[in-house]
């Protein structure tokens, strides 16, 4: 063959593994290319073919012009480009053709994860395709409740979000990103304690404020109008409230532990004793210390002490008097005071290992066997919790799949060390209850 055929043929080559290689990452595929770095062989019931099919096969669709999240205008044309497999499992779930058809915006398989409820699958459909109505006041000056146009109630003017019933969601800081991916790791070890929780952009909007308009994806948060609110230390915030010497006597005392019913004279709350720990752990994966430690009592004060607020505004000093320490953001449903809900779970992804904040797991005597199972095996956790985490577009065309790669490592890491944890000072693991 003439040496310059040769030369155009692997200049064509290369240009086209280059061009492949950057519309992959473009696109935010988990590449197999990129999953065996980490794991070259993980028997479970995702394979990695079937992980690909979420950008195979609706490629098309994905990349028609006009995203529904960016334009708050009407929904574009539908992709229709579904199977009879794709049909069935939407019928399954509970959710329309027609509405599962225009989310370009998400990425399912064949089949939703087992780990998302029909629920979690409607309220991502809805957070993803809603156009907006209008946006509420809120206290706090980095949310925007936002109240979006719902068929069952267009003529309903909301002004406040005690009205919201399940129309409604709360739009936070693009610095807030990784409120997306504690959902996803939420569902993926199964606790369901946080709310529904996709990225979207919006561009041109002015009603958020301006911060809202920068073309950056944000994380929207479904609002859930069961949350109870109460208690004179940020009302807004808890359910309940309680300080830190209250916390670490509920743990004492093991309020409701294995279904029994606490000594009148013990100081307990509605909680089950096992919640705490299951909140504990997530907090010490993702390192969301605003809970549990929000004055830094449990940070190591010559590492990364300027980034947070707590030690600029003098709340470490509180850490010498425990009795003035109060936890925020303990909230449960009305519905069910006996479990928790997490909210604010942006945390830390890129906290140093020589910075973890380990007075998160103080006082926790017993984890749920099924999360510490799926730490335990840390392949298993990571292709599931990419496999979770690239349903969703915007999060991971915007964060990027190395950074993605990077946060989820963390993640595995910080189980790794919540295990030798466990073991090393025997914690037991028990069933949940």
């Amino acid at each position: 063959m003439p040496r310059k055929v040769v030369n155009v043929l692997l200049t064509v080559a290369v240009l086209g593994t280059i061009i492949v290689t950057f519309y992959s990452y473009y696109n935010g595929v988990p590449s197999r290319q990129i999953l065996r770095i980490f794991d070259s062989s993980v028997e479970n019931d995702y394979s990695e073919s079937e992980t690909m099919q979420f950008h195979a096969k609706y490629m098309k669709g994905h990349h028609e012009k006009g995203d529904v999240s960016e334009t708050n205008g009407p929904t574009q044309k539908p992709y229709h480009n579904w199977t009879k497999a794709s049909t069935a499992m939407v019928k399954r779930k509970g959710v329309s053709l027609e509405e599962f058809r225009k989310t370009r915006y998400l990425r399912f398989n064949k089949t939703a994860p087992p780990w998302f409820s029909r629920e979690d699958v409607e309220r991502l459909i809805f957070l993803a395709t809603a156009n907006i109505s209008h946006v509420l006041p809120h206290p706090h000056a980095a949310l925007s409740p936002i109240v979006f146009d719902d068929n069952r109630n267009k003529t309903r003017l909301i002004s406040d979000t005690e009205q919201c019933e399940s129309q409604c969601g709360l739009l936070k800081s693009a610095m807030d990103i990784y409120e997306v991916l504690s959902f996803h790791l939420d569902r993926v070890l199964e606790l369901n304690r946080t709310l529904p929780a996709i990225a979207r952009k919006f561009r041109g909007l002015s009603d958020p404020g301006y911060r809202f308009r920068d073309s950056k994806a944000h994380p929207l948060i479904w609002w859930d109008p069961d949350i109870a609110h109460g208690g004179t230390f940020q009302n807004d915030q808890n359910s309940l409230e309680l300080s830190w010497l209250n916390y670490t006597a509920v743990l004492k005392n093991r309020c409701w532990a294995d279904r029994t019913t606490p000594d009148p004279e013990q100081f307990c709350t509605s909680v089950k004793h096992i919640e705490w720990s299951k909140l504990a752990m997530f907090d010490f994966l993702l390192q969301v210390f605003d809970r549990l430690d929000r004055n830094c009592c449990g940070f190591n004060e010559t590492l990364e002490t300027e980034e947070e607020a707590c030690f600029t505004d003098g709340r470490h000093l509180e850490c010498e008097t425990p009795e003035v320490l109060m936890l925020v953001h303990m909230l449960t449903r009305k519905s069910d005071r006996s479990r928790l809900v997490y909210i604010d779970n942006a945390g830390r992804p890129f906290r140093s290992r020589r910075n973890l904040d380990w007075r998160l797991l103080q006082g926790i005597d017993e984890f749920p066997e099924g999360p510490i199972a799926l730490l335990r095996d840390p392949s298993r956790l990571r292709r599931r919790l990419l496999q979770s985490l690239h349903i969703d577009k915007a999060f991971w065309t915007s964060v990027g799949t190395k950074t993605i790669l990077e946060v989820v490592q963390n993640v595995i890491n910080r189980g790794r060390l919540l295990v030798k944890y466990i073991e090393e000072n025997d914690i037991a693991v028990v069933p949940d209850y």
